[in-house]
């Protein structure tokens, strides 16, 4: 995911990417839309097509803080992008693996209190995206995260975690 920019007869080529996005959609109900930012490399060029390695980091905070605890996820990930028109556009397919962790404190009823639980996301993530690139180094970019993930707590209770985040944001490229 690099931008090439031609000045005069000098190429340069811009191999990493720094951004921030936020979430416009979340079917996580104890959570809010998450804020994403993000690092990615250009591994390796081809005419119009790039390799790149990632690494997403999203902050969801709490809707219930009384219970459940903010939380960061952890995102590495590799993907292929191809430019197209002038170089102005960018798709991009991203594939990864996703993890997090977050508490459970449980509010005390009575005479009975249940222990707090730690609480473990693990799955994959799908992220197609289009980037448009506004100046040489600064790009407006929009993505679908599909999320399948498994939920795990200390128990050892397994729950479906699978979410859809849609982002937008904003980036640069050097």
């Amino acid at each position: 995911m690099s931008i090439s920019t031609i000045y005069g007869q000098e190429e340069s080529i811009k191999k990493i990417q720094l951004g921030i996005s936020y979430s416009l959609t979340n079917q996580n109900e104890v959570y809010k839309n998450p804020f994403n930012g993000y690092v990615n490399y250009q591994l390796k060029k081809w005419d119009q097509l790039d390799l790149n390695g990632g690494l997403r980091v999203f902050y969801f905070g709490s809707k219930e803080s009384a219970n459940f605890s903010n939380k960061w996820g952890v995102n590495p990930n590799i993907g292929i992008s191809h430019y197209f028109k002038d170089d102005k556009f960018n798709t991009y397919l991203n594939l990864g693996y996703y993890f997090d962790t977050f508490e459970f404190k449980p509010t005390t009823t009575g005479s009975f209190t249940t222990p707090k639980r730690e609480l473990k996301t693990n799955g994959f993530t799908i992220a197609p995206g289009l980037k448009y690139i506004v100046q040489s180094n600064v790009y407006v970019d929009a993505n679908l995260t599909l999320l399948i993930a498994k939920e795990k707590d200390n128990i050892g209770s397994w729950n479906s975690s699978n979410n859809t985040l849609f982002n937008i944001g904003i980036g640069v490229a050097f």
